[in-house]
């Protein structure tokens, strides 16, 4: 990876072995100017009128010079307080229409969003008694927090006049509440793992031992996105059900609480601090976190407070290059909000709970507006994808999300500015993950991808990067045309995949990779109600011996006792 700094040579540092080479990244150490009024943090509320679903990001004032401040030095900050104002660019996300032109949309494009909606539920789902689900990501038989939370959000999102198909259909809220307590049970087994297997009886080996893996746990790369996704699926799921069983678990409230512990403690990654309390118990939470293949003894590079939180690992699983993911730190901006309101309705036994998820965010989008945007010769102020700290920046973007590009899919209340300016560097040269060419699939395509794949394709798109596009688009026509790259890049296969060659789509990684199809699912279900049409589902594998009935798109469920 070569870095890049201002009046200073270049120079290369490898990669972690497992993950291929990686194309030069901007890392760039900002000037630093005085600032305005920033953006403050987000809080959620969907509503549901007329056949148009459209979740509004409440935002708080604008913050001033002294917050960022506060910030820098550690001080406490004040509450945010909400008022009216909303995201206007793009329009908040998802305005799904259920009464869009089906016309509009050729047959193989419906049929392949009805195959991608339904396509974590037929071939990863399997439904375990006690009320737990698990899900794997497809051609890996593991569960990581974000893709699994990611594969069922279609589920969760309000797209007919009938609401969230979770409120339609027993078997299906059954699917997402059990995979709530199962991924509760992970966090609160470890919260720094992002990974988990369905039962005990891999046998790791000394060397991923010493990788913090051990009886359910996969992978131990600490990824702050993960827990995101977890609070992220937990809200929606309140916001379609808001009586369900599953908020009385006590699981789910000690995971919420351990999620706002960890992200606090790890603000001071640089000092060592690590969670501490009776919630945390697991067999790696006796230190600070420590991974073998990140520098100076497992640490990771240098940091400074900032008023962010740390993370030893990105959403495609490679290392952090600096340990400020801004992305994701955005994320957390939003999943904050959603502990706080939903702590201050469900958990009110856990004391003080709500005061430290707004506290936490309000901390952490102060962070983002002092040191996460940066002055760019070309394209004015844009957000950095990693920050240190320090006054060093990666500017680039992953295709992954959380990425920059998806900030107002997430629901983060970004500075539209900057986001423009920052989207225009995304979709150009000057970002070392686009791409643009022309093969006989296609036509014309441009996107950008990961230094995940470089390694297998290096001239790689991800496709969930262009679904992400599209869904961060005010532009029907736009989100038509990616529709139908999408349906193209496909190369016959009708599922959507991790990666393409920009030059030949039919060379692609992962043929398996059901978050991918869940988010083209989430694209063409915003322009279209037309999808899943009469396409049924039914579930893997269903291991509960109870069977809830079934709603309008419920198939023939077998059942594995």
């Amino acid at each position: 990876m070569q870095r890049r700094r201002p009046h200073a040579t270049a120079a290369t540092t490898a990669g972690p072995a497992s993950r291929g080479s990686e194309r030069g990244i901007n890392i760039k150490r900002p000037r630093r100017r005085g600032r305005g009024a920033g953006v403050a943090v987000l809080f959620s509320a969907s509503l549901l009128a007329g056949g148009v679903c459209t979740f509004l990001t409440i935002a708080g004032p604008g913050r001033s010079d002294a917050d960022a401040g506060a910030v820098a030095s550690g001080r406490a900050l004040p509450a945010p307080e909400a008022d009216d104002r909303v995201n206007v660019f793009p329009p908040p996300y998802p305005a799904v229409t259920a009464d869009a032109n089906p016309a509009r949309l050729p047959p193989g494009v419906l049929s392949m969003c009805a195959g991608a909606l339904w396509h974590t539920l037929r071939t990863t789902t399997v439904v375990l008694p006690e009320d737990q689900t698990f899900v794997h990501t497809g051609d890996i038989d593991d569960l990581w927090l974000r893709d699994s939370a990611g594969q069922v959000h279609p589920l969760l999102l309000p797209w007919t006049g009938g609401g969230a198909l979770v409120a339609q259909d027993e078997r299906l809220a059954r699917v997402v509440s059990g995979l709530i307590r199962r991924c509760a049970f992970y966090v609160r087994h470890d919260p720094y793992a992002n990974a988990f297997r369905i039962d005990t009886s891999y046998v790791f080996n000394a060397e991923q031992r010493a990788m913090g893996r051990h009886d359910y746990i996969s992978t131990w790369n600490y990824e702050l996105d993960s827990g995101c996704y977890f609070l992220r699926m937990v809200y929606f799921y309140w916001k379609a059900l808001p009586d369900a069983p599953v908020f009385r678990d006590p699981s789910v409230r000690e995971a919420v609480e351990m999620l706002v512990d960890l992200w606090t403690a790890e603000q001071r990654h640089e000092d060592d601090v690590h969670p501490t309390g009776d919630l945390f118990d697991c067999q790696n939470c006796k230190g600070p976190y420590r991974y073998p293949s990140l520098s100076r003894g497992g640490k990771g590079a240098p940091t400074q407070f900032t008023g962010m939180t740390w993370t030893g690992f990105r959403p495609s699983d490679d290392e952090c290059e600096l340990h400020y993911l801004v992305p994701a730190n955005m994320f957390a901006v939003v999943a904050l909000g959603y502990a706080a309101e939903m702590a201050d309705a469900l958990w009110t036994e856990s004391e003080g709970l709500a005061g430290r998820a707004a506290r936490l965010a309000h901390e952490i989008d102060a962070g983002i507006q002092a040191h996460g945007v940066v002055d760019h010769d070309k394209y004015g102020r844009i957000y950095a994808y990693e920050v240190d700290g320090l006054g060093n920046s990666v500017l680039m973007d992953d295709a992954n999300v959380p990425s920059l590009l998806s900030a107002p899919y997430l629901g983060y209340k970004y500075d539209e500015e900057v986001y423009e300016n920052t989207r225009r560097f995304i979709f150009s040269r000057d970002n070392p993950t686009y791409q643009k060419g022309h093969n006989q699939i296609t036509g014309e395509i441009e996107g950008y991808g990961s230094p995940h794949m470089t390694g297998a394709i290096q001239r790689n798109i991800w496709p969930m990067a262009m679904a992400v596009r599209g869904l961060t688009s005010d532009d029907r026509e736009e989100k038509i045309r990616i529709i139908n790259q999408l349906h193209k890049a496909s190369a016959g296969t009708s599922w959507m995949h991790e990666s393409f060659d920009v030059s030949r789509p039919e060379k692609f990684t992962r043929a398996w990779f059901c978050w991918a199809d869940a988010l083209f699912a989430e694209l063409v279900l915003s322009v279209s109600g037309e999808c899943p049409g009469a396409e049924k589902y039914s579930v893997m594998e269903w291991r509960d011996p109870v069977l809830p009935e079934g709603g309008p798109f419920a198939g023939t469920q077998e059942q594995k006792l």
